[in-house]
């Protein structure tokens, strides 16, 4: 990656006061290998990990493009600001610019956060076996990979084919914008080895304190099994991804998503308890204080789509997401609402309220995809109405077309998901729906985007004032 993404993960103070005992650890305190002097202890072990998933948080949660402006794309939210037109103008009105909030957003955060997963896994090597052990060591290598595959996963779903770089240990070097399909498929490379770090290490815990969002939501992910769990998780959704890609769609992806996420789950379709659609890591927010961290949801500029009203089913019980504005309609750049989501009312409750990072529920569905580009029909309705009927609706009929089997999955996941990130823009856009064809045209000049545009400071360390061409 560039010198201008990293220069400031390494002049970041290495706060060790601030980071070590917390678990929700401000991004701007989140520290460095750089900062470390000698070899690395299990005393610096702690603010480092922690410094990595603060990173990753803070790359979710400190810019709208992840979870407000591509949802907006998606079709399920507004954002209207009278202040702030752009909200508007760069994804429902005309094409997001890279120099803008809305266009560069979403980018230098999620390399910060790989820059601080790969500082830290390049200082594994000197911790003495006396610190940690071999064991440790490899449980480590695993949640590092891990983690750097999931933020390379949130780059490629919002750049899309536009591609982005691949980052190396040399923080000055200029690497090739790689292409879509070459980015997923490192990504699932880096998760298979990944695995291979953490099945080595055996059933022990990670030799640091693991923030309380990942420790207390149905599991404890600071053990190495669970941990794998998530990786699984992360493979599955993934390779879900490579298979429907719209360009080179995969059926060899399809059984890796199968077996990634039947892993994850530990159950066959239609056998996963609904008391575990809940579990998984979780981002935990703290709306004052000294580490102030809002749920960027809470919102009271955010509305919902009228449409996300008009399609819910009777009797769906997710109906409850949706609520009336409590402050009447929201209007602006062409479009208004009188409708958000229940998490999106301004309130300290709502700041605070806990975001999953993969849900089991979504893992369900995302296996119910597979199922469906594998033409095993049966078994994407059996996790279909796993899910539906935990909502009070009637099980559906094995689909007998592909299409009609898509429309049963993303209308669960676009009610079981609503406002949880950009999940059904993705699959509008992988699917061929992200278009005039299905979708009404939300103001006249309404370009249907696809993908942000790389950032104007990445643009201007190639020398360039456009999107390059990405290289497979």
């Amino acid at each position: 990656m560039k010198k201008y993404t990293t220069i400031a993960l390494a002049t970041v103070a290495f706060a060790t006061a601030a980071c070590k005992d917390s678990t929700v650890v401000r991004p701007v305190d989140a520290p460095t290998v750089e900062s470390v002097s000698g070899a690395l202890t299990r005393s610096t072990l702690q603010p480092l990990a922690t410094g990595v998933l603060a990173q990753d948080r803070a790359a979710v949660q400190g810019t709208p493009t992840y979870l407000v402006l591509a949802p907006i794309m998606g079709r399920d939210l507004y954002r209207i600001d009278t202040s702030e037109p752009r909200y508007v103008s760069e994804t429902l009105g005309g094409n997001p610019d890279p120099g803008s909030f809305a266009g560069g957003g979403g980018f230098a955060g999620f390399y910060t956060a790989i820059r601080a997963a790969n500082n830290l896994q390049l200082a594994l090597p000197s911790a003495a076996a006396t610190q940690l052990s071999n064991a440790e060591k490899s449980a480590m290598n695993g949640f590092l990979r891990t983690m750097k595959a999931l933020d390379y996963l949130r780059l490629i779903e919002l750049r899309d084919t536009v591609g982005i770089p691949i980052q190396t240990d040399n923080p000055d070097e200029v690497t090739p914008v790689r292409c879509k399909e070459a980015v997923q498929a490192m990504i699932s490379a880096v998760l298979d080895s990944a695995l291979t770090d953490l099945q080595a290490a055996g059933s022990i815990s990670f030799p640091f304190t693991m923030p309380s969002g990942w420790t207390s939501h149905g599991r404890n992910y600071s053990t190495v099994p669970n941990f794998i769990l998530f990786n699984r998780a992360v493979k599955g959704k993934l390779e879900v991804q490579r298979a429907i890609n719209r360009k080179a769609p995969s059926t060899a992806s399809a059984t890796a998503a199968v077996t990634a996420l039947t892993t994850a789950l530990g159950a066959g379709p239609g056998a996963v308890p609904a008391s575990h659609f809940s579990w998984g890591p979780y981002y935990h927010f703290v709306a004052a204080g000294t580490e102030a961290t809002a749920n960027p949801i809470s919102d009271r500029n955010i509305g919902l789509n009228p449409l996300v009203k008009d399609s819910v089913q009777a009797g769906d019980t997710r109906a409850s997401k949706i609520v009336n504005r409590p402050t009447g309609t929201l209007s602006g750049g062409g479009i208004s609402t009188t409708i958000t989501c229940a998490l999106c009312t301004a309130s300290t409750a709502n700041q605070e309220a806990p975001l999953g990072i993969l849900r089991d529920e979504e893992l369900v569905l995302l296996r119910a995809q597979a199922y469906i580009e594998l033409g095993q029909y049966a078994n994407a309705a059996a996790d279909i109405n796993s899910v539906r009927t935990n909502y009070g609706l009637a099980a559906i009929a094995t689909p007998t077309t592909k299409a009609s089997a898509i429309d049963a999955v993303l209308y669960e996941k676009r009610y079981s998901l609503l406002a949880e990130g950009p999940m059904r823009w993705i699959d509008l856009r992988e699917y061929g729906r992200l278009n005039a064809t299905y979708l009404r045209k939300e103001v006249a000049t309404d370009p249907f985007n696809a993908a942000f545009p790389l950032s104007r400071a990445e643009l201007n360390a190639r020398g360039a004032t456009v999107n390059p061409a990405c290289t497979v």
